[in-house]
């Protein structure tokens, strides 16, 4: 039986990591997916040019039907993944500490290599810094996620003593989603 375009496309992606393909450009690697898997690009449906919302296919009308080799266009995207730390010693003492990351896309093209589900993606990917960076796999979400809370004894530093001495650290996780992210399964032009 022979590959599917999306399969063809995942396979010859993933043999793209740690390279630069074409000009190092995100649009490089899923044109150059879809052109050697026998698929239309970009360039087939229209529109085009530096900041166009490009079409890549058929749109997938939920994110939730996403499959390996389907391809992503990004729009003024943000994910914010928030990390508040509460640490806590017996004496009731102890520190809060609050970190966010942030993945931005204003515009950007991206391929499907995993749909984990409930949200969570893991991508093919070049140029997502904008400094022609390598294809490399990065894990995305297209919703916001379920709050998430750790909790765990260990050794911890204290500020006031510099000495180490076990605390109860409470983790939680906030990650939310901003902007728009259109999916598209390749076809024959």
């Amino acid at each position: 039986m022979a590959d599917t375009l999306n399969q063809k496309v995942v396979i010859w992606a993933s043999g793209k990591l740690g390279q630069q393909v074409g000009a190092g450009e995100c649009w490089d690697l899923a044109n150059s997916a879809l052109l050697q898997a026998g698929a239309g690009s970009s360039a087939d449906f229209g529109p085009m040019g530096d900041d166009a919302d490009y079409i890549w296919g058929t749109p997938v009308p939920d994110l939730k039907d996403v499959i390996p080799g389907d391809i992503l266009q990004y729009r003024d995207y943000v994910m914010t993944t928030a990390t508040n730390t509460d640490v806590t010693f017996a004496d009731g003492t102890g520190w809060v500490g609050d970190a966010s990351a942030e993945i931005t896309h204003p515009h950007h093209t991206s391929i499907v290599s995993v749909n984990s589900g409930n949200g969570d993606l893991t991508v093919f990917e070049q140029n997502d810094k904008g400094n022609h960076e390598k294809v490399k796999s990065t894990p995305i979400r297209w919703k916001d996620a379920a709050t998430t809370t750790s909790t765990t004894k260990k050794m911890m530093t204290r500020k006031d003593t510099k000495k180490s001495e076990m605390a109860t650290v409470i983790v939680t996780v906030d990650v939310s989603v901003t902007g728009t992210l259109k999916a598209y399964r390749p076809k024959v032009k």
